[in-house]
């Protein structure tokens, strides 16, 4: 079938939870938990993914249990960090609470499609925009999908069409991708100190570049939407530290780079 038809069947599907798994993956609202409200819009954020799925749970409250042993309430608590722009435009749009939204992107496939190169730079997309992906295949890419278990192959959650005409879910990634993306070990990063002599103050140093690495990762999660990017007081002041003129030039250490590297001679590594 065409595209704008798969779509209108799930969107069907979906509001209705006739899609088998779906649980695994949004939090729809159902006769069980009513205080669920849904907001799906149509080719979102400049036409980027087909849908953007919105749940709002009214009774979600994050400041009371951010300190929970639960990895899914660390995934909220770094997602609410990481991707505040994209968070509180729903939240002003809609006029609820920020940490009670849900932003799921999905991409259809139908048959008419081809499953190319383009469908991985979606799925990245989704994740550093979203910190999740959502893709929907139609008949007959969901029965190949399954027959060589490609969808295992993609980071996404994966729903199928299949042949008795219903929605079912193949494959879930129910997990944030947080500000875990390019995140060192802190057990290698205090080895690189330790033999830089710098062991004495693993915690400072380490606590600084997180919070530079998160402010690099916030920029990087929201450029695709808006070139504002929201930053906590905290890492404004933290900002605000480093007007000094940085010690590092990279030209200067590229010419010494070089001009060490003549004082080798091949045989030195024979």
């Amino acid at each position: 079938m065409k595209e704008q038809g798969l779509q209108k069947l799930f969107i069907e599907s979906l509001l209705s939870g006739e899609i088998q798994g779906i649980s695994e993956i949004i939090e729809i609202p159902s006769l069980q938990k009513p205080e669920r409200i849904i907001r799906i819009k149509k080719e979102a954020y400049f036409r980027y993914f087909d849908l953007v799925i919105g749940v709002i749970n009214l009774q979600r409250n994050l400041q009371t249990r951010t300190k929970a042993d639960s990895i899914d309430i660390y995934d909220r608590y770094h997602n609410l960090i990481m991707r505040t722009s994209e968070l509180l435009a729903f939240a002003r749009e809609e006029n609820c609470k920020v940490e009670s939204i849900d932003l799921i992107p999905v991409e259809f496939k139908s048959d008419n499609d081809s499953l190319d190169e383009r469908l991985p730079r979606q799925v990245i997309n989704a994740i550093l925009a979203f910190g999740r992906s959502v893709v929907v295949f139609d008949k007959i890419h969901t029965a190949r999908i399954q027959k060589y278990g490609l969808f295992r192959l993609l980071p996404a959650s994966i729903i199928g069409y299949s042949n008795d005409n219903k929605f079912k879910v193949i494959s879930s990634e129910k997990r944030i991708v947080g500000d875990c993306l390019v995140k060192p070990q802190k057990s290698v990063f205090a080895k690189i100190l330790r033999d830089n002599g710098l062991m004495d103050n693993l915690t400072a140093v380490y606590s600084h570049v997180s919070v530079i690495q998160r402010i690099y990762q916030k920029m990087l999660f929201n450029q695709m939407f808006e070139e504002r990017v929201d930053l906590l007081k905290e890492e404004i002041e933290f900002l605000s530290g480093l007007n000094r003129p940085p010690y590092f030039h990279e030209k200067e250490q590229i010419k010494k780079i070089i001009r060490e590297s003549t004082n080798k001679k091949i045989t030195d590594y024979v």
